[in-house]
């Protein structure tokens, strides 16, 4: 259970299967939809793995699966990285968002989150795509993040994870797809001269 303020909640349940977890209870949607979780489904709530490993972490949720066996975090976090390798670096990324009060959002790709941040009378839009520190990316992966921050009105952000789990974020000003063509470095160097004999 988790204490809110002067609220101490009991842990809302779940029900594991097809890949992501569904709550179905009329409290639990309602508390969860409100703060961003999940997807509605009729009168239930489904979330995915990221989020239920989230939230049975804070002690929001319990879990059995289809046989009716109670799965605590890590057997989520073990479930979860039989599905997708980058898992552990999702959720690391994942809860420090949610530790700050952002809601992150699933993005078009695993390693993507969209996020907006509400600040008084402003609303910043961002993509958040998720780095392990040492993997290589190539120009023409980083400049379909970059397109697809575009066309979704977002700024990209890049969040890097290092090998003790420390996480830095980075944003993009901007790609340039072509390289202005260079000058003469010969007739720069003419000129240059030039000008300084003149000087004399």
């Amino acid at each position: 259970m988790e204490s809110e303020g002067q609220v101490v909640r009991e842990a809302f349940k779940g029900k594991l299967g097809g890949g992501h977890v569904t709550v179905c209870s009329e409290e639990a949607v309602s508390f969860l939809s409100e703060r961003g979780y999940g997807f509605r489904e009729k009168e239930c709530i489904r979330l995915t793995l990221l989020e239920a490993a989230y939230l049975a972490y804070r002690g929001l949720l319990v879990i059995e699966d289809e046989s009716g066996r109670m799965l605590d975090f890590n057997s989520i976090v073990s479930i979860g990285g039989e599905r997708d390798r980058e898992f552990w670096v999702r959720l690391n990324v994942y809860s420090d968002l949610r530790n700050r009060a952002l809601v992150a959002l699933p993005g078009v790709d695993a390693l993507e989150f969209l996020l907006d941040w509400k600040r008084k009378d402003k609303v910043k839009r961002y993509l958040i795509r998720v780095v392990k520190e040492g993997s290589k990316i190539s120009f023409k992966e980083f400049e379909e993040m970059f397109r697809r921050a575009l066309e979704s009105d977002r700024e990209l952000v890049i969040a890097i994870v290092d090998k003790e789990g420390v996480i830095s974020y980075y944003t993009v000003e901007g790609v340039l797809r072509e390289l202005p063509e260079a000058e003469d470095s010969d007739e720069i160097q003419v000129e240059q001269e030039r000008q300084e004999g003149t000087g004399r």
